[in-house]
């Protein structure tokens, strides 16, 4: 019988299993698998000490049939688990016996591995939503990336774009921001293995975690089946309002509503269906799988302060999911063998906005304005992909695993009602002047992609296997190019203009980019009350390229009998290109050395102390370019007014301030030559783990994990132009001609050169700034956990897991992401953590993603063969509160919101406040249930009820940590920004049937 989560080892293809035995020496001379599904057949010898092992098997049930002399002296019945060595157990192999082996009848001695394996039957029986980030979320060391990212989760203290993730051992990993991946039908799963740490050479490109799925495939038995699920809009809770917090500073709207989402909708509606079976039997199988999620919401759209409520104050969605997969496999022969896998995800959505009247909570009939996208904003992840694998076992010995494959993802957004020439308008409350009209006539808000932008990968990967008496040896390379083509965005209209209001008005206004030349008051008018505008242009259209490889060698030693030693090295490599193909960061040689130790203490399996040591590296995303190497534009420009016109555009301008940028980007063409510090160190991390696992009974196996990572390098930009002008100064430089320092990719809190036209023709300088000259300290992020695990394997008729973690998450960085602000910064890779250094005042502390406990247990109960129950609690303690401000000061760019200083009733008063030393957000704490009843009189029917947050505990997951614009308090400070969802409940039917 199988039981659900296992700890992962990771000694052969990602895609395909080991399995492994001992019998007494000299007992036995040869093994003989067979696959239950497609007779596929494999021969190992056993040695003189009576072990065998046989690797790259494709998964599923085989029976193993121990021999000696020819004759058959013991049967075994094991399940083959992607990634990961199962024992085959004789009970006795001096006499034929026929023994069942589950998937941790003893615990599996054969890996060190962190993390958790989930089968089919498994991920059927629980009650999650049914997609891989829930998936995740079952695993120790894991938790959800930050609300306002698209997608993305947090593996022991890493960021949420710092994961890899495979689908039958090419990477599907989002190309462009490294954040979630694509997905198949939820059926077509056939194994899930979620990585937390300690997993060996074969993988890289991560310093958070590795999500390896591998899918189902046919068999010698046509089977076919469907299935149907509703989330009834009557069946879920309103959802919690959102209302300005409480801050003693603004009466007007201190506890007011801020957004309504009481009045907000949403049903789900899913169907799917498969059909698998052998199109030659034992030789060629097919299985085909189709997947439709329709969700329909209506939600208030904007704030009670928004200024186009009478345009598109509500949004109506109408998204479609559809997604397929197929995949052949090909037995040539027993010793070789093709898979061919394609999957399609192709998210659509069809949006409308209407009219709302706060008042009255009117939505209005007409639509004003219509959007279609196909993978748009809206949907994180998506795209089309083919892959081709060969196994091939040439000898005993000699195993090769030879993979091609293309994903490809094509963006289509196309607005109607749109008017791309009006612009934007945004006003607070506090900052409207009496009797003007604020109420803007661009129905669109917020940023707008290019419809036709793509991204595609293109991968290839090769591993070899070879035994050598106790040794076996693998080694392989692989390669991906990236191509991202039309990447980017741009304020909807062109600009968005942003009224501002200041109490100060009698002292040049520091502002974001720079200083206003004179008072406000020397202006007259309503500029003398405080009141301004800027206008704010943001556009990062273009393309972007990228490539990776890699090699690796790694031999596993099997010591003693009971002691196995992995020891690997790891060497990769990654550029990343600009819009005209022009390499301007490459790495080329990043050695990342691995060691895992497990020992089989007693040598039974009841006993395992393991542990494993390791280096890990990340790439940058793609997304780097338009920023940090493009044309990007993004500029302030401020102005007094005297009025508004009925689009509510400002009347009666004044500039008072040319256009400035923070980080001179103005549109220019930028060097690739300048553009990144020359001869970086790649951003990595080390890890150690120390764990054991002990089974108490037959009945009940537990664990204790120790895990610590330690961030010791990163890569991100700096936009900071004072040391750049003090080197120029310092040697007597000409600057006359130089264009000014924009930003430049680099590793912080390191000695860095880089090169500079100061002379602006292409004669450049070597510019070498030490960590001293630029001012920032090394970057730290530390993550330790203490994992206890407590199991019950599938036995009279129910299964349960235990995991509880006490962590502790810290440091000056979060990584390639910054969750503090408000949206969370969707610059992945080139965020303003360390832009200047002043920003950095502060910033050692508590993460975001730290969680000192997490309680996580799940489980299911076979109580007839009819009616089961199944259960999943989380318990998680909040994330750690921050305040982000401005700088009393005013060092650097006086980025609003972005330095460690708050609590001032103007910015020149703010006093420092150090991140994650304001407490916590509440305890995330939910459960859910489910029932299933599978009727005798129709063999193959399952009807289902799943209910999720039981007791509709909609948690505050984040708030508005912002204090300051530029100079002013605001109102938003502490408002919630996002809850976990209100309690839902999900009814389903299957049917499954397999012919005979």
């Amino acid at each position: 019988m199988t039981v659900a989560v296992v700890e992962p080892a990771m000694a052969q293809s990602n895609a395909s299993g080991s399995v492994f035995g001992k019998v007494g020496a000299g007992s036995a001379d040869s093994v003989v698998l067979k696959s239950n599904d497609t007779n596929a057949t494999r021969t190992a010898t056993v040695d003189a000490n009576g072990s065998f092992r046989v690797t790259s098997l494709p998964i599923g049930t085989y029976t193993v049939t121990l021999s000696k002399g020819g004759n058959a002296i013991g049967t075994s019945q094991v399940d083959v688990i992607a990634g990961q060595g199962v024992e085959a157990f004789f009970a006795n192999a001096a006499v034929q016996t026929v023994q069942v082996s589950g998937r941790r009848t003893r615990i599996d001695v054969t890996n060190s591995v962190n993390g958790a394996t989930f089968t089919a039957r498994e991920l059927d029986k629980l009650p999650i939503a049914r997609n891989v980030d829930a998936i995740i979320q079952l695993a120790p060391n894991t938790t959800r990336g930050d609300p306002s990212y698209p997608a993305g989760a947090s593996f022991a203290g890493g960021a949420a774009s710092e994961n890899a993730f495979y689908i039958n051992g090419m990477t599907v990993t989002n190309p462009l921001t490294g954040m979630g991946s694509m997905e198949l039908p939820f059926g077509a799963i056939a194994q899930a293995s979620i990585l937390t740490g300690g997993y060996g050479a074969e993988f890289g490109r991560s310093i958070g975690g590795v999500v390896n799925i591998t899918t189902k495939s046919g068999t010698n038995t046509w089977e076919a089946g469907a299935y149907a699920s509703i989330v009834p809009k009557s069946t879920r809770s309103k959802y919690r309002d959102r209302y300005y917090a409480n801050t003693g500073a603004f009466p007007d709207t201190d506890g007011t509503l801020y957004i309504r989402r009481s009045q907000n909708e949403s049903e789900q509606k899913q169907v799917s269906a498969y059909v698998g079976g052998p199109l030659i039997k034992d030789t060629l199988f097919g299985f085909i799988s189709l997947e439709q999620t329709k969700t329909d919401t209506g939600q208030v759209a904007g704030a009670t302060s928004a200024t186009n409520l009478a345009s598109s104050g509500w949004l109506d969605t109408e998204s479609k999911n559809k997604r397929y997969y197929g995949k052949l496999d090909w037995n040539i022969s027993d010793n070789h063998r093709l898979e061919f896998t394609t999957i399609g995800d192709l998210p659509t959505s069809d949006q409308q906005t209407r009219s709302y009247d706060y008042a009255t909570g009117a939505v209005g009939s007409a639509a004003t304005t219509q959007t279609h996208q196909e993978f748009g904003p809206s949907q994180a992840n998506g795209g089309k992909f083919n892959s081709l694998r060969y196994i091939g076992n040439i000898t005993e010995d000699l195993t090769i695993n030879g993979l091609y494959g293309k994903m490809k993802s094509e963006h289509v957004y196309q607005p109607n009602g749109y008017d791309p020439t009006l612009a934007q308008v945004s006003a607070a409350a506090a900052n409207r002047y009496p009797g003007f009209n604020y109420t803007s006539g661009q129905k669109v808000s917020g940023t707008v992609p290019l419809s036709g932008a793509s991204d595609e990968v293109e991968s290839k990967r090769l591993d070899l296997e070879y035994k050598l008496g106790n040794h076996t040896i693998r080694g392989g390379v692989d390669n991906n190019k990236i191509v991202t083509k039309d990447a980017g965005v741009g304020y909807a209209g062109g600009s968005l203009w942003q009224y501002q209001k200041t109490t100060n008005v009698t002292t040049p206004l520091v502002v974001s980019g720079g200083t206003l030349p004179q008072p406000l008051n020397t202006y007259g008018g309503i500029a003398a009350q405080g009141y301004y505008v800027r206008n704010i242009i943001y556009q990062t259209y273009s393309n972007a390229y990228a490539g990776q490889d890699a090699q690796y060698l790694e031999d596993r030693w099997q010591v003693t009998k009971d002691v196995l030693l992995t020891a690997g090295i790891r060497r990769e490599g990654f550029y990343n290109a600009n819009q005209d193909g022009a390499k301007y960061i490459e790495m080329k040689n990043q050695w990342l050395p691995r060691l895992n130790v497990a020992w089989d203490v007693n040598g039974d399996s009841s006993l395992k102390v393991y542990g494993s040591a390791g280096r890990y590296t990340v790439p940058i995303p793609s997304q780097v370019a338009l920023r940090g190497a493009n044309g990007s534009k993004y500029t302030y420009e401020y102005f007094t007014y005297t009025g508004t016109d009925a689009n509510g555009l400002p009347t009666g301008t004044n500039r008072i301030l040319e256009p400035v940028s923070s980080n001179n980007e103005f549109g220019q063409a930028k060097d690739p030559k300048t553009v990144a510090a020359q001869g970086m160190k790649p951003a990595f991390q080390d890890e150690i783990t120390l764990g054991m696992d002990k089974q108490l009974t037959p009945d009940y196996i537990a664990g204790v994990k120790f895990t610590y990572r330690k961030l010791r390098s990163t890569i991100d930009d700096i936009c900071d132009s004072r040391p750049f002008d003090a080197y120029a100064e310092a040697h007597n430089i000409d600057t006359s001609n130089y264009a000014g320092f924009g930003c430049a990719t680099f590793n912080p809190g390191e000695d860095n050169d880089f090169l500079v036209d100061f002379a602006g023709n292409k004669n450049y300088t070597n510019v070498h700034l030490t960590k001293a000259e630029l001012g920032f300290d090394k970057p730290t992020r530390t993550y330790a956990a203490l994992d206890f695990s407590f199991e019950h394997p599938y036995r009279n008729g129910w299964w349960a897991r235990l995991t509880y973690t006490l962590s502790r998450n810290k440091g000056n960085t979060e990584g390639q992401t910054l969750s503090d602000t408000s949206t969370a910064q969707t610059d992945i890779g080139a965020t303003q953590t360390w832009d200047y250094p002043e920003q950095m005042i502060g910033a050692d502390g508590l993460l975001p993603n730290d969680r000192t406990h997490q309680i996580k247990a799940f489980g299911f109960y076979d109580i007839t063969p009819e009616w089961g129950v199944g259960g999943n609690v989380l318990l998680a303690s909040g994330r750690p509160r921050s305040c982000f401000g401005t700088d009393p000061l005013g060092r650097g760019p006086n980025y609003g919101g972005a330095a460690h200083y708050c609590f001032g009733d103007i910015a020149d008063n703010n006093v420092l406040s150090e991140r994650g030393s304001l407490g916590r957000l509440p305890w995330e704490k939910t459960l859910d249930l489910n029932l299933t009843y599978k009727p005798k009189f129709l063999q193959g029917l399952q009807l289902r009820m799943d209910v999720y947050n039981v007791f509709n505990s909609q948690t505050i997951s984040k708030v508005n940590e912002i204090y300051n614009g530029d100079t002013e308090r605001l109102a938003t400070y502490e408002m919630p920004i996002a809850f976990s969802s209100p309690r839902s409940m999900k009814f389903s039917a299957e049917y499954n049937y397999k012919f005979k």
